[in-house]
């Protein structure tokens, strides 16, 4: 099983441009984290994107529990199964920082699979209100 890090794209006027990051075909574990930019992740405008392009084998995405926090006696997410050529995003109000995040500041899934994916995480820039 290996790891990968993969780090969000947060889009501007001008665009972003996406890395995609591979599975290869095996168990793998996805780890999110910020970037120097970013310094954290917003969970509240981060989406993660698994994108299966096997035409003959799904893949099982768990979001994991994170380490360290007020709601991490809750465990890891239910799994998700990305159907053949198929796509899924992960986030929103279900994915927030008290029960996923780990201490050292990032967000871990695993992915359990014969297929191959893709991953790739955007995360809207943070907004600064004028004062």
């Amino acid at each position: 099983m290996g790891s990968k890090t993969i780090n969000p794209v947060s889009p501007a006027l001008t665009g972003a441009t996406l890395t995609k990051t591979d599975s290869g075909g095996t168990t793998s574990t996805i780890v999110v984290a910020a970037t120097t930019a970013q310094s954290s992740l917003n969970f509240s405008t981060l989406a993660v994107v698994f994108e299966n392009y096997s035409s003959t084998a799904s893949c099982v995405v768990t979001l994991n529990a994170g380490d360290n926090f007020s709601e991490i006696n809750q465990g890891a997410a239910a799994s998700i199964t990305v159907g053949t050529e198929a796509s899924v995003i992960v986030g929103g109000a279900d994915m927030e920082s008290a029960r996923f995040l780990d201490s050292t500041n990032y967000v871990e899934f695993t992915i359990t699979t014969a297929g191959t994916i893709y991953v790739y995480a955007v995360m809207v820039p943070f907004v600064v209100p004028n004062q």
